[in-house]
C-alpha cells in the first residue's frame, strides 16, 4: 500500500526547554538520535548517549537499536502523522555532583535559627544574605554566557478582571514574583515561568469534590494560583498560597505525585526559606523553617491543619527494608505531609484529581 515517505514526518524533540526538529528518516534508531543530542551539549559536561532518555507520549524508549519509525508512527504507517513528538531527558554525572554540591552549600551557608540576635547569629546572617546575593548574581552570569534571559523569574502576572479588589490579587501575585527566596530557588534550578496568574475559585475547600488550587501548565509555561475564598469575599491567607506555589514549581521536573515529586517539593520549600535572606524571623524545628503564623491553614478554615506526621499509605516498617537512600528520602517525604499540603495534593490541577486544560497542557505526561 502506498504511504507517504518517512522524510515527510518531521520529528520535534524537547530538550532541556529547547525544540529540536528533524526529519524521521528510515533507518535512523533511539541511538543515533541520543547521539544527535550529545553532540549539542557542552562537551565539557561530559554527557553520555547512556546518560539521556528519550520519551514518546509517557514511554522511555529503551532499546537503543530499535528504530524510531517503528516506535512512534501508528497502524505501521497506514496513518503517518505530519509531526512526531519526543521528550530528551538526562543528565551527566557531572551536573548532578554539580547540583547536589551547589545545594549542600546552601544549606551551610543558612543559620540552624533564625531568630539568633547574638554576634554569632547575626554572623551567620550576614553570610546568608551574601550567599543569596552570590547564588543569584551566578545564575544571572550563567545565563548571560547562554544568550538566555538576564534573570530566572516570573515572565507576567494575570488576575482575574471584573473581580472584587482586583488591586489586592495583583500585590499578593507580585509579592509571589518578586519574593528573593522563591527568585533565588528558581535561579538555583534555572527555572523560568512564563505567567503567574490568578485561578477562579471554583468548588469549596474540604467539600467540594473538585476543587482545585493551583495548576502547572506545560511544566512552567503557566502557573495558576487560588487566591480568593470560596465566597469571593477575601483573600486566602499568603503562607497558603505560597506552599501551593511551592508545589506547583515541582510539577516544573514530575509530572506525577510520586516520592521524587514529594522530595523535589521540600527541597524547594527548604531552599525558598533558606534562601530568603531578608528575613529574619522564625525558627528551625525538625529541619524546617517555620515562620510566625505558619500553622494557620486556609482562610475560613485556620484550625482545621495542624502540625504533625501524616501517612498516605505504606507498611509501618518499610524503613527496615533495604532501600537506596534517595528511596527513603522520598517516602519519607510522602509521610510527613501535613493534612495542609495533603489537600494541596488533593487539588492540584495536575494530579490523578485534578483537571486539566482544553488541550492537556498541564504537566501530566500522558
Amino acid at each position: 500500500m502506498a504511504s507517504p515517505t518517512s522524510c515527510h514526518i518531521r520529528m520535534l524533540v524537547s530538550w532541556r526547554g529547547e525544540k529540536i526538529d528533524l526529519p524521521l528518516s528510515r533507518g535512523a534508531t533511539v541511538g543515533s538520535l541520543k547521539a544527535l543530542i550529545v553532540k549539542s551539549v557542552d562537551k565539557s559536561l561530559l554527557l553520555s548517549a547512556g546518560d539521556v532518555k528519550i520519551l514518546h507520549k509517557g514511554r522511555v524508549l529503551a532499546n537503543d537499536d530499535a528504530e524510531l519509525y517503528d516506535l512512534v508512527v501508528p497502524n505501521g504507517g497506514k496513518k503517518p502523522p505530519k509531526v512526531v513528538r519526543l521528550m530528551a531527558t538526562g543528565a551527566s554525572e557531572a551536573e548532578i555532583k554539580e547540583r547536589d554540591r551547589s545545594f549542600e552549600e546552601g544549606l551551610r551557608a543558612a543559620p540552624r535559627v533564625r531568630d539568633d540576635l547574638t554576634a554569632v547569629g547575626r554572623a551567620d546572617l550576614a553570610r546568608r544574605r551574601e550567599a543569596g546575593q552570590r547564588t543569584l548574581a551566578q545564575a544571572a552570569a550563567r545565563s548571560r554566557a547562554a544568550k538566555a534571559p538576564p534573570q530566572y523569574s516570573f515572565g507576567h502576572i494575570e488576575t482575574l478582571p471584573n473581580l472584587p479588589d482586583e488591586k489586592k490579587a495583583k500585590e499578593i501575585l507580585t509579592s509571589l514574583a518578586n519574593d528573593p527566596g522563591i527568585l533565588a530557588c528558581m535561579a538555583k534550578h534555572r527555572w523560568n515561568v512564563g505567567c503567574l496568574a490568578e485561578m477562579f475559585p471554583e468548588g469549596k475547600v474540604g467539600q467540594d469534590e473538585v476543587c482545585v488550587m493551583g495548576l502547572n501548565q506545560n511544566k512552567g509555561q503557566k502557573i495558576l494560583l487560588r487566591l480568593r475564598t470560596d465566597d469571593l469575599k477575601g483573600f486566602r491567607k499568603i503562607l497558603s498560597i505560597r506552599k501551593v506555589l511551592f508545589h506547583e514549581l515541582a510539577h516544573n521536573v514530575h509530572s506525577d505525585h510520586d516520592g521524587d515529586f514529594f522530595l523535589l517539593m521540600r527541597q524547594i520549600e527548604k531552599e525558598c526559606n533558606e534562601m530568603d535572606w531578608t528575613q529574619g524571623s522564625g525558627s528551625t524545628i525538625g529541619g524546617v523553617v517555620s515562620h510566625e503564623g505558619s500553622g494557620v491553614g486556609m482562610a475560613g478554615h485556620s484550625t482545621k491543619f495542624e502540625g504533625g506526621t501524616h501517612r498516605l499509605g505504606g507498611d509501618s516498617d518499610f524503613l527496615s527494608h533495604s532501600l537506596p537512600a534517595r528511596d527513603l528520602a522520598a517516602r519519607a517525604a510522602i509521610m510527613r505531609l501535613t493534612a495542609e499540603e495533603e489537600e494541596i495534593q488533593q487539588c492540584c490541577g495536575c494530579g490523578s484529581k485534578g483537571v486539566s486544560s482544553d488541550k492537556d497542557t498541564n504537566s501530566r505526561q500522558k
